[in-house]
């Protein structure tokens, strides 16, 4: 099975929206016996919880995230992945410089998508509120949407 990480931050707000919305549109779609998917985070604390705002933002998707933790990104989710896809330029330019041999698989979300270059980056939600959240859902979905008419 072909693992997709999804990675923002803290590992708290966009990235496992995006891993929650993904998962229901694989199911949704068949694909759920060919890829998978997960998350984590350039900066996470191991362990946080996923931000009160995006608990909020995805139950009006009908999903339930509560249960979410933060991981730390490392090379063995790198390496076992399929694909890492970002949600930043800079996210994507931090793992690089770490870790230059994944330069063949690693995306940000809107790149691997097709969007123009200065349009690549998923604005953070943290800090504001859950209706900037459900906007930032709401990207992320109709993104999530057209990667997988690419894989």
């Amino acid at each position: 099975m072909k693992n997709i990480v999804f990675v923002c931050t803290g590992n708290t707000c966009r990235s496992p929206m995006a891993e929650a919305l993904f998962r229901s549109v694989l199911e949704t779609e068949g694909y759920d016996n060919e890829f998978s998917c997960s998350s984590a985070g350039v900066y996470a604390f191991e362990g946080d919880n996923a931000s009160y705002e995006a608990i909020e933002a995805m139950k009006k998707f009908g999903f339930d995230i509560s249960k979410h933790y933060a991981r730390v990104l490392d090379f063995d989710m790198i390496r076992d992945a399929y694909i890492v896809l970002t949600m930043t330029r800079d996210h994507k330019r931090m793992i690089l410089d770490v870790y230059p041999e994944a330069a063949d698989k690693v995306f940000t979300l809107k790149e691997y998508a097709g969007y123009p270059e200065d349009d690549w980056d998923i604005s953070d939600p943290f800090g504001y509120d859950i209706e900037v959240y459900e906007s930032c859902a709401e990207e992320l979905e109709t993104v999530l949407l057209k990667i997988l008419d690419r894989l």
